[in-house]
């Protein structure tokens, strides 16, 4: 009887998975013929194709780097987002623009920024040992709040450069300048952001136990946790490196996801990850057409319905833990 249930369980998710891709699918084929301006094949491969990759690899990037900091902090609120690990990816990929460095190099020094901002955060969030909730979210809270100024602080100085008015549109979180170069510049570092955490899924389904309870069953904690923080802050660096801050995508699908398929990693993983592209998708093919003939930035239009869905996980999290 558990042999069926086991197996009905694991039937159910993958079913759960692959309706969640068929839709990804859908919408991106609706994506390619939806816009401002009846486009040609030609121009559809131009720009809106590198589009919808690229929003898709973002939202993967996101609800992957979610996910893993969830099962890492044991904690349903962590988001690249809400802990600042994003504003930190922001400030360093806004320094590299503006002083001119490689776009290569972009990626490369907003994961610079997204893992110092998480090491900081972590840091401030452990309290004799043990990561406390309401710590690690204050925590995060300040360090955004923080690196945000430092941001502004930063374009403010610089606001004779003809840089700036980009910078500040490439904040707001979009896709308007996506290209082909982005979507290659991404790929690996998505791909190495996803590939690892569902590596570490046993790891992270023995974390949700307590660390105690891990290193006991086998798992090397400490390790563990470093290569965790090193995929999430990998994956956010490099998706806001090419899209700007998008918030609540890492913290929307997870949650969803969990709700559908329960919490093992191995496939909560690449669910939300499929999901968090749907999402992102979805969000940025509506925001190229609301306000016709222009666009709403979708880092906008995410926080319009990512800010309530905090808010309830919010309250729903303090009545459980009281």
């Amino acid at each position: 009887m558990d042999a069926l249930m086991a197996k009905g369980l694991r039937t159910h998710r993958w079913q759960v998975l692959m309706v969640v891709g068929v839709l990804l699918l859908i919408v991106a084929l609706v994506s390619s013929f939806v816009g401002a301006a009846n486009l040609t094949a030609e121009q559809i491969w131009a720009l809106r194709v590198p589009r919808i990759l690229l929003a898709i690899l973002v939202g993967a990037s996101l609800a992957s780097s979610g996910t893993c900091l969830q099962g890492m902090f044991r904690n349903p609120l962590a988001d690249p987002f809400i802990l600042g690990i994003a504003a930190g990816g922001a400030l360093g990929a806004a320094a590299a623009l503006l002083f001119g460095l490689p776009s290569f190099a972009i990626p490369f020094i907003a994961f610079l920024g997204a893992l110092g901002t998480a090491w900081i955060v972590y840091r401030l969030g452990r309290v004799n040992g043990v990561v406390r909730m309401d710590t690690l979210l204050l925590a995060g809270v300040a360090v955004n709040a923080f690196l945000s100024s430092m941001l502004t602080l930063l374009l403010y100085l610089n606001a004779h450069r003809l840089l700036v008015s980009a910078v500040y549109f490439w904040l707001m979180g979009g896709f308007q300048m996506a290209t082909w170069r982005e979507v290659w510049m991404i790929l690996p570092y998505a791909a190495f952001g996803l590939v690892l955490p569902i590596y570490h899924a046993r790891a992270l389904n023995a974390l949700l136990f307590g660390e105690e309870w891990a290193h006991y069953s086998g798992v090397e904690v400490e390790n563990v946790k470093r290569w965790l923080l090193l995929a999430a802050t990998l994956s956010c660096g490099a998706a806001v490196s090419v899209a700007g801050i998008i918030g609540f995508i890492g913290l929307i699908s997870p949650h969803l996801v969990r709700l559908l398929i329960g919490p093992h990693h191995r496939t909560l993983i690449p669910g939300a990850a499929l999901f968090g592209a749907l999402l992102l998708l979805f969000c940025d093919t509506i925001a190229r057409v609301i306000v016709k003939p222009a666009e709403l930035p979708v880092g906008i239009f995410t926080a319009f319905f990512g800010v309530p869905f905090f808010l309830m996980l919010l309250r729903q999290t303090r009545k459980f833990f009281g």
